[in-house]
């Protein structure tokens, strides 16, 4: 109850400064938020909305760990937990870094591709699908960084490598398929190669140093 309840707090808190948070994220991209529109009267507050709960998620987010290890624990051995708290602790660093990575140096180049030399595109940008693909991009760019963490976490608890594989690209798949506002075939490409190829090369390590 606490973790939702922080998490609600949060968003009341961080809505008042959502409008800054947009003109930060646009001036990384360098689009002029005069060159973006809204299609519908709602859309400029649903943006707010949705920035609003990403910062009170991540504000939150060891409020929302620490509730479902407590919840866990009980049934867990003394390695599961001590692979639970690493899991959760480094994951979220390495999703951290990878994110803020993500946002200074992939979205810039991404948005750069996209939009080279097409003014018109510009001036027709919804601001809602363009911060939300903003965000989705920095987001996959922390996970693809968590990634090798997550295999490995995963790998110490599955009976089988091809089922794991299975569950493993399947989960993926649906990542991108639904961070996405609106699906796009290059970057959604992109992606599923850049988690496909850390995934593998993961999983061949990870067999190495077992048969060692």
């Amino acid at each position: 109850m606490l973790p939702f309840i922080s998490t609600i707090i949060l968003i009341l808190l961080s809505l008042p400064y959502s409008s800054l948070i947009i003109d930060y994220l646009l001036n990384i991209t360098n689009i002029e938020i005069t060159n973006l529109t809204t299609y519908t009267p709602t859309e400029f507050l649903r943006l707010k909305l949705y920035l609003s709960l990403i910062t009170s998620i991540i504000i939150s987010y060891p409020l929302w760990i620490r509730g479902i290890y407590n919840f866990s624990s009980p049934a867990l051995t003394d390695k599961e937990k001590e692979a639970f708290q690493l899991a959760y602790s480094a994951g979220f660093l390495l999703f951290i870094i990878g994110s803020i990575l993500g946002l200074y140096y992939l979205t810039p180049f991404i948005f750069e591709i996209l939009l080279s030399n097409d003014n018109i595109t510009v001036a027709k940008l919804s601001i809602y699908s363009t911060i939300k693909l903003l965000v989705s991009i920095s987001f996959f760019s922390g996970i693809l960084l968590s990634l090798p963490l997550i295999i490995l976490f995963l790998t110490q608890h599955s009976e089988s490598k091809i089922q794991l594989k299975k569950y493993l690209y399947i989960l993926i798949l649906a990542l991108i398929i639904l961070g996405t506002p609106d699906p796009s075939m290059i970057i959604n490409l992109i992606f599923l190669i850049l988690f496909g190829i850390i995934m593998e090369i993961t999983m061949i390590f990870l067999g190495d140093a077992n048969e060692n």
